[in-house]
């Protein structure tokens, strides 16, 4: 798990994203995102690149993804690993606990980012 996720913090650079767009992001090259797109492709990328395993685990709660105040104040999606610990793209590796400033909010439970990835092309059309 730690190489997947050193190999893509070397290729993601942070840029915000208009609205609330979720991604997977391109598993090779240099990739931008938000807190979302990281954090899902980083789940993705620990499932083999397998969108049939990325949903099982989330429907077995092997993640839970959580919308959470970051240290700054601001809204902030983070990864919750069973049995490993906590991520995001500001620690960019997992850690038992997330560090004092962070405050959990509410998870987003498979219904809530299955909608959401549904959502995304339908916002497209608009």
């Amino acid at each position: 798990m730690n190489e997947i996720q050193i190999s893509l913090n070397k290729r993601f650079r942070y840029a915000s994203d208009e609205g609330d767009s979720w991604r997977i992001m391109a598993a090779e090259g240099p990739v931008s995102g938000d807190c979302e797109d990281y954090s899902l492709t980083l789940v993705w990328l620990w499932e083999r690149q397998s969108l049939l395993r990325f949903w099982w685990a989330l429907v077995t709660f092997k993640y839970l993804f959580w919308h959470c105040r970051s240290p700054s104040g601001g809204g902030h999606l983070v990864v919750w690993c069973r049995g490993r610990g906590w991520t995001d793209n500001i620690q960019r590796k997992l850690v038992a606990k997330l560090p004092v400033g962070y405050r959990l909010r509410f998870p987003y439970l498979f219904p809530l980012v299955a909608l959401k990835f549904l959502l995304r092309p339908l916002l497209r059309l608009l």
